[in-house]
């Protein structure tokens, strides 16, 4: 007799008990929607770690070299010089190194132009502020007729002595900080004196002493010129430069942040250290950490009222500039760890 088979054991009669292989769209699309949702939920997340994770890096870079520098003070007795006036240095070398050669002062006196590869900038400096960190936290020779020139210290002479070739000695000893070389950056060959690049940028960070914030020789010297120096009381001398941070003053004249001490300026993450401007006019504005303005006059920075229309950050919306003042900086000197974290 013939079997007849039940119509539920065939194959295509019971299609509820195979498995599906794959996705519906709506299905594909409903997953892709979510994972759209939890990518807009985690970047900003993302980048607010990462804002926060820099801003924690340069800011400990910052206190180790504030750090460094407060040991200086302690071995040598007073803050290094930032290069701005020739007559603190030479002060502050006898009295760092008193059996120190006369040789060895002419080797950085910026009136002895025997010296062709030890660069004379900006009024008449050997070294600007940033180099100067280098130069005085790097470490001198136990020589102490030669804290320069001698084994451990910051010059090298390929030449003889009659006819020296100095350059910068990536290998010195009785170092205050311990600084990266791959870090260290000459403007140029012919400039003897390395910057210290400041953490995520290719701008270095600045160090200020107190005695030289608003030092005049015939033009404003208290600066960091990250290129080609022109007039910094001129709109085309301010941008990219970095001066000593002014503090928020009940008066119209403006103080410096760590008036007796220093400053240690990093341009933060853009690598803007962000003066600014008036837009109108061209007048230099200065502003101090709550974002207050202040103009110069006379070698003074005073508060004023026009510079003070332009109170970070609604100008930038309002002129539409692409320039973004003291947005992210970072100093040993002001609380919150930026300057743009500070301003209300």
């Amino acid at each position: 007799m013939r079997r007849l088979s039940h119509r539920n054991d065939h194959p295509r009669c019971n299609r509820s008990n195979r498995y599906r292989t794959g996705f519906t769209l709506v299905e594909l699309l409903v997953v892709i929607a979510i994972i759209g949702v939890l990518a807009g939920l985690l970047v900003p997340a993302v980048f607010a770690v990462r804002k926060s994770f820099n801003n924690a890096s340069v800011k400990f870079e910052v206190q180790g070299l504030a750090d460094a520098v407060e040991k200086y003070r302690t071995k040598y007795g007073e803050y290094p010089p930032d290069g701005s006036s020739w007559p603190i240095m030479e002060a502050h070398f006898r009295k760092a190194f008193p059996g120190i050669l006369q040789s060895e002062l002419l080797l950085l006196n910026p009136a002895n132009n025997a010296n062709a590869n030890i660069r004379s900038d900006y009024a008449g400096r050997v070294m600007d502020p940033a180099e100067a960190m280098v130069f005085f936290l790097g470490g001198f020779s136990t020589d102490s007729q030669k804290p320069f020139s001698g084994k451990g210290g910051p010059l090298l002479n390929s030449g003889t002595p009659a006819s020296p070739v100095w350059s910068y000695n990536p290998s010195r000893d009785n170092a205050m900080y311990e600084f990266k070389n791959e870090r260290l950056s000459l403007a140029d060959d012919t400039d003897l004196m390395p910057v210290y690049v400041s953490y995520g940028t290719t701008v270095p960070y600045v160090y200020f002493d107190s005695r030289t914030y608003q030092s005049r020789s015939g033009a404003f010297v208290g600066n960091y010129h990250a290129a080609a120096p022109t007039d910094p009381l001129t709109p085309a001398g301010l941008m990219g430069v970095a001066r000593p941070l002014l503090s928020p003053s009940t008066t119209t004249v403006a103080i410096y942040e760590n008036p007796k001490t220093f400053q240690i300026i990093s341009p933060g993450m853009d690598g803007l250290y962000g003066w600014d401007i008036q837009p109108s006019s061209g007048t230099p504005i200065l502003f101090s950490s709550t974002g207050q303005g202040y103009a110069n006059g006379s070698g003074t920075w005073s508060l004023s009222s026009a510079a003070n229309r332009f109170r970070l950050p609604t100008h930038l919306d309002q002129f539409n500039r692409q320039r973004f003042p003291m947005l992210d900086n970072v100093s040993n000197c002001v609380e919150p760890p930026t300057f743009g974290d500070a301003i209300k």
